[in-house]
């Protein structure tokens, strides 16, 4: 026999029933698979139920009150999903899909939904656009190719001038090793720091700044330091052995190898009668004096003897050492036969060491 559609589906059952063997709760399992509560006629304690208190569907039986071991329950199938009938391929038109039917859920994970089938033009807003997305610059319009909206780098900036809103109000920290050139004129307010303008020497209400940037003394800094040794009313000796006038020995440290040593001796002597004199100067142990004649109180002895009211000699010494050192000054004087050292009669006599800076 012929028909307009689908076949029919056709298919003869016997009706069937199912007991129940484990009676306690609201939940249970059907054995055959039902469309509503009325495809089955189901009996608690022989007692048939109104399908109201009970709802059944697929395999799924739920009782509306809960049952207890002591009681027992089976039901009869009166109609059972025995059989489903596909339509044939492309059989099914939009006309019988109802509107709304196809959900998200229908449609695949994997399926690639093709662009043109999605009505996009002029709808994505800026809601559409998830915070992470990358979006290229190319498609922002007004920007530059190489610019970005938040970290434009400092090389995209060709041209133009930095307005003095873009700056803060306090500049970072950073090194200043790399400005070099700096107009003393861009000085327009505050001081340069003591500490800026040297580093040697301590400034101080005795020192000056020096042309080569050093702190120093007035005078050129150049006068370290000043030793002084007086000895008076020295007495008369008959000693012919090296010895020093009494109190005439000055110790001294230099400041530096090349540090010059100025010795200035003064002294009212007297020699013994028939002698002429003079003084010797010894640095350690050496003999650094200057001619006897620049030294002398006289060049010919006399019987009675030399007197000097005033008698001096300097001497500018290179001890190229930094350790302690000791001058010492000896007396020498003549009879014409031999040499006598020790001291002049009724002598008053000054020594001074001045240290003085190359």
């Amino acid at each position: 026999m012929a028909y307009v559609g689908n076949i029919p589906a056709e298919a003869y059952i016997s009706l069937s029933s199912q007991t129940f063997t484990t009676i306690n709760g609201t939940g249970y399992t059907l054995s055959s698979e039902v469309t509503n509560s009325e495809d089955i006629a189901l009996f608690l304690n022989d007692v048939r139920q109104k399908p109201s208190t009970y709802t059944a569907t697929g395999t799924t039986l739920t009782m509306g009150t809960a049952t207890t071991t002591a009681d027992a329950m089976y039901c009869v199938y009166l109609g059972k999903g025995i059989q489903t009938v596909n339509p044939p391929a492309a059989s099914v038109n939009t006309a019988e899909i109802a509107d709304g039917a196809v959900t998200n859920a229908k449609v695949d994970a994997s399926a690639a939904v093709a662009y043109s089938k999605l009505n996009l033009t002029d709808s994505i807003v800026n809601a559409d656009i998830n915070s992470s997305a990358a979006i290229a610059t190319s498609k922002i319009t007004g920007l530059a190719a190489s610019a970005t909206t938040d970290t434009t780098d400092a090389s995209n900036i060709g041209s133009g001038t930095l307005p003095d809103g873009r700056f803060p109000a306090t500049l970072p920290t950073a090194s200043g090793a790399n400005l070099t050139n700096l107009n003393a004129t861009n000085l327009a307010t505050g001081s340069v720091a003591t500490a800026r303008l040297a580093s040697t020497g301590t400034a101080s209400a005795t020192t000056f700044l020096r042309g080569d940037q050093a702190w120093a003394e007035a005078g050129g800094g150049k006068v370290l330091q000043v030793v002084e040794v007086s000895t008076e009313g020295q007495q008369s000796t008959t000693s012919t052995s090296y010895g020093a006038v009494s109190g005439m020995t000055l110790d001294i440290t230099p400041s530096a190898t090349s540090s010059k040593i100025l010795l200035l001796h003064s002294a009212n002597v007297q020699t013994a009668a028939g002698h002429y004199g003079w003084f010797t100067i010894y640095r350690d142990s050496t003999d650094i004096s200057v001619s006897a004649t620049t030294q002398g109180l006289g060049s010919n002895y006399s019987s009675s003897g030399i007197q000097a009211t005033a008698m001096a000699f300097s001497k500018l010494d290179s001890p190229n050492t930094t350790s302690q050192i000791t001058y010492t000054v000896q007396f020498r004087s003549h009879n014409g036969t031999a040499v006598y050292y020790g001291e002049p009669q009724n002598s008053t006599t000054t020594l001074i060491a001045i240290e003085i800076g190359a």
